[in-house]
C-alpha cells in the first residue's frame, strides 16, 4: 500500500515538473527564445550654442512635441542687428563701389596730385613777383613812417608837438618795420620753395588718394567678397540658434525654465525623450546568441498592457560577453556568460513609456 502511494506521489510531481517546463519554454529551446528588462527610451538634451536671455518658453514637461518645433525663444535683438550689418556689408562687397564714391574719390586724387606737383615745382614766378612787390611798398612806407617819426621827434624836442602825436608817428614806423620783415621772410620762403618733408607728405597723400581710387574703380578682390560671405552665414547660423527646436518627434521629460533667465553657451536647457527610439535590453546566454540576428522580429509584452503585443526587432547585439546583471532575471544561471541584445520596440500608440517591465520572445533563427 505504502509503495503504491509513494509511486502516486512520484508520478503526480513528474507531471507537475514536466508541466513547468513546458510552460516555461525548457522544450522549445529550438524555436524561442525569451528575456525581460526594463523599458527604456533614448533622450537628447537640446540647448543653444549661443546662450542668451530667455524670452519665451513654448512648452512643459510632459508635452508631445514634433521635429522642428519651437520649444524655446531667446531675446534676439543684438544678433538681428549683428545679422543685418553683415547682410549690408556681404551686398555692398558683390555689388562694389557706388559710382558717386567712384567719383569722389577721383577728385580727391586730383586734387591730392596737383598739390603734390606744386610741391615738387616750388612757387610759381607770379607768387614771388607780388611777393616782392609786396616787400617794396613795405619798404617805401617804413621809409615814409621813419621820416615822419625823425621829424615828429625833432618837433616834440622844441615843444611844437604834443608827445602823444610823436609817439604816435613812433608807433607807425615800428608797424611799418615790422610789416617789411614779414614781407621779406615770405619773398625768402618763396624764392627757397618748399622743405623737403612738405614734398614727401604732398607726395603720400597724393600716392593714398590715387590707391583708393584704383580700388574703388576696380571693386572688391575676390577674397573680400568671400570674407563678407564667410561673415554673413556666420551671423545666420548665430541667428538660427535664437531658437531651440525639436530634432525629432518626442516628449518634453525635463524643462526647468523660466522667461528671464540666463542660460550660457552650450548649456542643455531641456531633455526630450524620442517616442520612436524606445528598446528594452535583454540578456541572451552565450550558448544560444548563434540563434540572434539584426533585424530578428521579436514580441513585447509590458506589464500595463498584459494582454497586447507590441511588435519588436532586434537593432544591436553587443560584440563582448559579460555576466548576468544581477538586476535581470532570466530563467538561466547567472553564472553563465550572456550577451546584451537590445529589442527596439515599435509602438505607434505611444502607450509603451521608459521604465515599464517588459518580457520579449524572440523567433529563433533557423
Amino acid at each position: 500500500m505504502n509503495r503504491k502511494r509513494l509511486l502516486l506521489i512520484v508520478v503526480v510531481a513528474a507531471a507537475a515538473v514536466a508541466a513547468t517546463a513546458f510552460s516555461t519554454g525548457w522544450f522549445r529551446r529550438d524555436t524561442e527564445l525569451r528575456g525581460s528588462g526594463t523599458v527604456e527610451a533614448r533622450d537628447v538634451r537640446v540647448g543653444s550654442k549661443i546662450g542668451g536671455r530667455i524670452e519665451k518658453v513654448l512648452v512643459r514637461e510632459g508635452d508631445r512635441v514634433q521635429a522642428g518645433q519651437v520649444l524655446i525663444t531667446f531675446d534676439d535683438k543684438e544678433l538681428q542687428a549683428a545679422l543685418e550689418q553683415s547682410r549690408a556689408t556681404a551686398q555692398k562687397a558683390r555689388r562694389g563701389y557706388r559710382p558717386e564714391e567712384i567719383e569722389e574719390a577721383r577728385a580727391a586724387a586730383a586734387g591730392a596730385r596737383a598739390e603734390y606737383e606744386q610741391r615738387k615745382n616750388g612757387y610759381r614766378q607770379e607768387d614771388i613777383a607780388a611777393a616782392q612787390a609786396d616787400l617794396d611798398r613795405a619798404k617805401a612806407d617804413e621809409i615814409r613812417s621813419h621820416l615822419d617819426f625823425d621829424r615828429y621827434e625833432s618837433l616834440a624836442k622844441k615843444d611844437l608837438v604834443s608827445k602823444q602825436q610823436r609817439d604816435t608817428a613812433e608807433a607807425n614806423w615800428k608797424m611799418a618795420l615790422a610789416q617789411q620783415e614779414t614781407a621779406q621772410h615770405k619773398l625768402d620762403e618763396l624764392r627757397r620753395g618748399y622743405r623737403p618733408e612738405e614734398i614727401a607728405s604732398a607726395e603720400a597723400r597724393y600716392r593714398q588718394a590715387q590707391a583708393t581710387l584704383e580700388k574703388l574703380e576696380r571693386g572688391n578682390r575676390r577674397e573680400d567678397v568671400d570674407l563678407a560671405k564667410a561673415a554673413l552665414a556666420y551671423d545666420e547660423a548665430r541667428f538660427r540658434e535664437r531658437q531651440v527646436l525639436a530634432p525629432a518627434d518626442s516628449i518634453v521629460e525635463v524643462l526647468d525654465i523660466r522667461p528671464g533667465d540666463l542660460v550660457g553657451p552650450n548649456t542643455p536647457i531641456a531633455t526630450l525623450l524620442e517616442e520612436d527610439q524606445i528598446y528594452v535590453r535583454i540578456y541572451i546566454p552565450e550558448t544560444e546568441i548563434s540563434r540572434i540576428h539584426i533585424g530578428q522580429k521579436a514580441e513585447v509584452h509590458v506589464d500595463p498592457f498584459p494582454n497586447r503585443v507590441f511588435e519588436g526587432e532586434v537593432e544591436q547585439i553587443n560584440q563582448q560577453a559579460e555576466f548576468l546583471p544581477r538586476n535581470v532575471q532570466t530563467r538561466e544561471e547567472r553564472v553563465h556568460q550572456v550577451f546584451g541584445v537590445k529589442v527596439r520596440i515599435k509602438d505607434t500608440s505611444g502607450k509603451v513609456l521608459a521604465g515599464m517591465a517588459a518580457d520579449v520572445k524572440l523567433k529563433a533563427a533557423s
